[in-house]
């Protein structure tokens, strides 16, 4: 379920909760690549930094190369190069100003590290199996 169906209704929303004080958005999607109105490709946190000009955070899915329900029946999310690749091109294009990762740091605490030094192929995989050893 979205927000907002049009331009109009965001831009309405958002800016009552602007005008209230709001400076920073957190813009949780499902899949922080997918659109969230059909006129463009800008997320939701894209659209918010455009309709406010306030810092955005944008979340869903980073690090994960399939839908994570799925992987509850037995697969693994491996890491997800052309994911990131794409996530650090929008933020270079300044579409939001943060990004949240959750799965796949909580099962690998370099992850950052290791997209920042380009050692993609040694992230861990997010299974449930890892989630279990946290300790």
């Amino acid at each position: 379920m979205k927000i907002a169906s049009d331009v109009g209704a965001l831009e309405s929303f958002l800016g009552n909760l602007a005008d209230a004080g709001v400076d920073l958005f957190h813009a949780s999607t499902r899949r922080f690549w997918e659109p969230e109105l059909a006129c463009s490709e800008l997320n939701l946190a894209g659209w918010t930094k455009k309709i406010t000009n306030n810092p955005t955070i944008s979340v869903g899915s980073v690090g994960l190369n399939q839908e994570f329900i799925t992987i509850f029946g037995g697969g693994s999310a491996e890491p997800d190069a052309e994911g990131i690749e794409r996530l650090v091109t929008r933020m270079k294009a300044d579409e939001f100003d943060l990004t949240v990762v959750g799965r796949a740091l909580l099962v690998d605490p370099a992850w950052a590290n290791k997209v920042k030094h380009g050692k993609i192929d040694e992230i861990q995989a997010y299974t449930p199996e890892a989630m279990a050893s946290l300790s």
